[in-house]
């Protein structure tokens, strides 16, 4: 949390500090920042900010793709991304650069939630027609599974290079990890899996706007 000045980000943070520890400091430090408070007001500031720190309820974890020998206190991506969409009840955004073969059983996971009535917005590909595991998912598309193409550009380097899953509007996992064996087990990748329904419905409404203006499409 910032408010553009450092020495407010200061207090800030020895109040929401010294709320947790339980202990005094930050009464001290608010009252010779502004001298003209009563104790009674500098006590009030205190449980105003300590409220609203306790009632966020976003959180966010380190996911990672490593190799197996490497003995890493975070969760794996390809444990991630299944517990993600296996739990969606209400609707799920993916992005992939790619969709190899490796990923077919999740897409089963993913045309199985469609059928149950959960939204499914799939927003793809590069060269998707050399993906023998996207036929098989536009087979299924429907009111509830919904695939979305990046054209090909005049750049033709230019590509749908996000790889991002948000679930239910408030759980975001945003990683460098592709869709792929890869992406999932055999790579070095990094993300961060982020429980915020601000942040999900800001990934929501980029691809929203996305499609409106025609940069997706929709198959």
């Amino acid at each position: 949390m910032s408010t553009g000045s450092i020495s407010l980000d200061i207090l800030l943070n020895k109040i929401l500090i010294d709320a947790i520890s339980g202990g005094n400091e930050s009464i001290r430090a608010i009252r010779k920042r502004y001298p003209s408070l009563s104790e009674k007001e500098a006590y009030e500031i205190l449980a105003m900010v300590s409220a609203t720190a306790q009632s966020s309820n976003d959180s966010a974890e380190l996911v990672v793709t490593a190799p197996p020998s490497f003995a890493l206190k975070t969760k794996p991506t390809k444990i991630t991304v299944r517990e993600m969409l296996m739990g969606a009840r209400k609707s799920i955004l993916i992005t992939g650069y790619s969709l190899s073969d490796y990923f077919a059983e999740l897409v089963d996971c993913v045309i199985q939630k469609s059928q149950e009535g959960v939204l499914v917005n799939f927003f793809f590909v590069n060269d998707i027609e050399s993906q023998k595991t996207f036929d098989r998912l536009c087979r299924y598309k429907g009111k509830f599974l919904r695939i979305y193409n990046y054209p090909k550009q005049e750049d033709k380097m230019s590509a749908l290079h996000a790889k991002a899953i948000s679930v239910d509007q408030t759980d975001t996992l945003i990683t460098s990890a592709n869709l792929s064996y890869h992406g999932q087990e055999g790579n070095i990748e990094l993300g961060a899996r982020i429980h915020s329904k601000e942040l999900a419905k800001q990934v929501e409404d980029i691809f929203t706007s996305l499609v409106f203006k025609r940069i997706f499409v929709e198959l």
